[in-house]
């Protein structure tokens, strides 16, 4: 393979023809080199102190806030298919806290409200204290229980809590306390035994408990519970008079028949010598007070024995009469 004809360097630094087969003479002129410019120095302006603080760039003003997409706009009538019925858009159940799928997002779920530990409490206590302050007896624990009610009751209404226990609490406080209030009412301006008191001159209203040998009554108790009762004296009609008493021993509270025996046990004998006369001979005859189960917890341990006659009122003391 030949090299095609052209200047080529000849080994001597110029260029020479080649003419496809070998070199001629003919020899290319030099060529001067092109002057080289020197590169300039690079250009330090002089250092000139500011003449005041820099600004900070300028905030641009809007002329108007932008502008955001609007909600879709869905029709009024609910059959159209992108109403937003409650099928569509279910509400968070609170019994069960199951969250809501609304557009893809989770809805948080509402939990449920608290246990009403502090109103049931409130309820409870308002309940027992209707009932309590309604026993002559202890009417004022009743009273402390209902105020206790009242106050729980109150406090559970600013608790996150269920709000029906101290609702019910709060009535059931006020209208234990308007009974319990009335009752008293009643019991102070006409206590048992006392509806004839007017009728009997010297008659007297005082505690059970303050009951001795030597009172008598205007009328029968029939059996029931009081606080308060009234006496006569026993130089005045009357029906029932007090000729013995005696203490029981402490314990449970040893029930009604028990009761009874002791009463018989212990006024049996008694009457004898009070009315001079043995019980089987009599036309006399005698009953017993005793304590309640509500007395018995409060340390009343007395049991009294009375002595009446059948035919009802009597003028005057039984002591003695042998009849």
């Amino acid at each position: 393979m030949s090299t095609p004809a052209g200047w080529y360097d000849d080994g001597s630094g110029q260029k020479r023809w080649w003419d496809g087969s070998g070199w001629t003479t003919h020899v290319a002129a030099p060529v001067a080199p092109e002057p080289v410019a020197p590169e300039p120095a690079p250009f330090v302006p002089p250092f000139t102190p500011p003449a005041a603080a820099p600004q900070s760039p300028a905030v641009p003003q809007y002329t108007s806030a932008p502008q955001f997409p609007s909600a879709p706009a869905y029709p009024s009538a609910p059959g159209h298919p992108s109403h937003p019925s409650a099928a569509q858009f279910p509400p968070p159940s609170p019994a069960t806290g199951t969250p809501v799928v609304y557009d893809g997002y989770a809805l948080p779920a509402a939990s449920p409200a608290p246990f009403p530990a502090i109103g049931l409490a409130g309820l409870v206590a308002a309940g027992l204290g209707a009932i309590v302050a309604c026993i002559p007896q202890i009417p004022l624990l009743g009273w402390l229980l209902l105020g206790a009610g009242f106050v729980l009751s109150i406090v559970s209404l600013f608790l996150r809590a269920r709000k029906w226990a101290g609702i019910a609490g709060l009535a059931v406080a006020v209208l234990g306390a308007l009974i319990a209030a009335v009752l008293a009412f009643v019991a102070e301006v006409s206590p048992a035994g006392s509806s004839s008191a007017d009728d009997v001159p010297g008659s007297e209203v005082i505690y059970a408990s303050d009951l001795e040998v030597g009172d008598c009554l205007p009328e029968g108790l029939d059996g029931e519970e009081f606080l308060e009762v009234t006496t006569v004296p026993c130089d005045g009609p009357h029906l029932d008079e007090i000729y013995y008493e005696f203490t029981l021993p402490d314990g449970d509270f040893p029930g009604e028949d028990a009761l009874a025996d002791a009463a018989i046990r212990e006024c049996e004998p008694e009457f004898e010598d009070f009315a001079d006369i043995a019980y089987e001979d009599s036309e006399l005859d005698y009953w017993w007070l005793t304590p309640t189960e509500t007395s018995w917890a409060g340390g009343d341990r007395t049991m009294q024995c009375l002595i009446y006659s059948y035919d009802g009122t009597v003028t005057g003391t039984l002591e003695g009469v042998a009849r």
